[in-house]
C-alpha cells in the first residue's frame, strides 16, 4: 500500500442547529502545523456557495504541492450544511479512490460531522494524551517541510505504530499481549519523535490525538477492557505524562473496517519547549 497519508481540512467552523456560530476565513496556523508534520497531502475543499481565499501559508503550501483544493457542487440550501457537505463528500471521494489512505480533521477547529452520519457505539475511539509534540503556530512553514524531510524515518515510524495500535483496537481479539506489544513499540516511536523534536531550531507544544475509526462486529468492548487509561512511560515532557485509552464511539456510515481512522481530533497545549 501506498505509505503516504492524506487529510481533508476545513477553515475553523463552529455550527450548532444547522447554524454557523463561530469561525475563520482562513485555516488556522497552529491546526495547519500539526497536520502538516504528520500528512503528506492536505485538501481543502471549496463549495459552489462560498469561496474561502487562501492565506499565505496555504499559498505557500499549495504552490509546493502539499495542498490541493477539491470542487464540490453541493446541493444544500444553507450555507452552513454546504459547508459540512463538502468537507465530508471530499473525504469520502478520496477513502473511495484511495481506501486506507485518507482521514479528515474535524472537531474542536473544524467542521463535524453530521449525527445523521455516524451511528453511535459501532466505532472506538483512541485517544493519545500528552504524547504528540507538534510545532507551534509561529513556526515558518518551510521550516516544518525540512524538518519532516530531514525527520521522515522517525515521522513514519510514529505514524506506523499508530496504525499498528489500531490493527489491535479493530483485532481486538488478539488479546492483551498483542495490544501491549504494538504500544510499547508506539512508546518507542513517541520517545524517537520527543527526541527529534528537541533537536530541531524552533518550537514545539505537546498535542493531544484522539482518532475514530470504524470496528468489526467484535465491537470495543474487548479493546477497553485492557487498554483504558494506560500510560506510555517513560514519555514525559514539561511533567506531563502520556497515555492512551479507548472508549466505545461512533462508526462512519457506509464505510470499511480499515486501519485508518476516519477522523482525527487535535488539542494544543499551551507550554512550549
Amino acid at each position: 500500500m501506498d505509505n503516504r497519508r492524506g487529510l481533508v481540512i476545513s477553515v475553523p467552523l463552529q455550527i450548532i442547529d444547522g447554524r454557523i456560530k463561530t469561525g475563520m476565513a482562513d485555516l488556522d496556523p497552529q491546526e495547519l502545523r500539526s497536520n502538516l508534520l504528520f500528512w503528506d497531502k492536505l485538501v481543502f475543499p471549496t463549495q459552489n456557495y462560498l469561496n474561502f481565499s487562501l492565506g499565505a501559508d496555504a499559498r505557500f503550501l499549495e504552490s509546493a504541492g502539499v495542498l490541493q483544493r477539491t470542487k464540490i457542487d453541493t446541493q444544500s440550501d444553507l450555507l452552513s450544511d454546504a459547508l459540512r457537505e463538502a468537507h465530508i463528500a471530499a473525504f469520502r471521494q478520496l477513502d473511495e479512490r484511495e481506501p486506507g489512505q485518507w482521514s479528515v480533521s474535524v472537531g474542536e477547529r473544524s467542521i463535524s460531522f453530521g449525527e445523521d452520519e455516524l451511528q453511535e457505539g459501532r466505532g472506538a475511539l483512541v485517544r493519545l494524551y500528552n504524547a504528540v509534540p507538534v510545532p507551534t503556530e509561529s513556526v515558518p512553514i518551510e521550516k516544518i517541510l525540512e524538518f519532516r524531510t530531514k525527520r521522515r524515518p522517525e515521522l513514519l515510524s510514529l505514524r506506523d505504530h499508530l496504525e499498528g495500535v489500531y490493527q489491535k483496537v479493530i483485532s481486538a481479539g488478539d488479546g492483551a499481549l498483542a495490544w501491549h506489544t504494538e504500544v510499547e513499540r508506539l512508546q518507542s516511536s513517541i520517545n524517537d519523535h520527543i527526541k527529534a523534536s528537541r533537536e530541531a531550531p524552533f518550537k514545539f507544544r505537546l498535542s493531544d490525538l484522539s482518532a475514530s475509526l470504524n470496528l468489526a462486529p467484535i465491537g470495543a468492548a474487548v479493546a477497553v477492557a485492557y487498554s483504558m487509561g494506560m500510560p506510555l512511560l517513560p514519555a514525559i515532557i514539561q511533567g506531563a505524562a502520556a497515555g492512551i485509552a479507548i472508549e466505545t464511539g461512533a462508526a462512519l456510515k457506509g464505510r470499511r473496517v480499515i486501519t485508518t481512522p476516519f477522523r482525527y481530533v487535535s488539542s494544543y497545549h499551551k507550554d512550549v519547549f
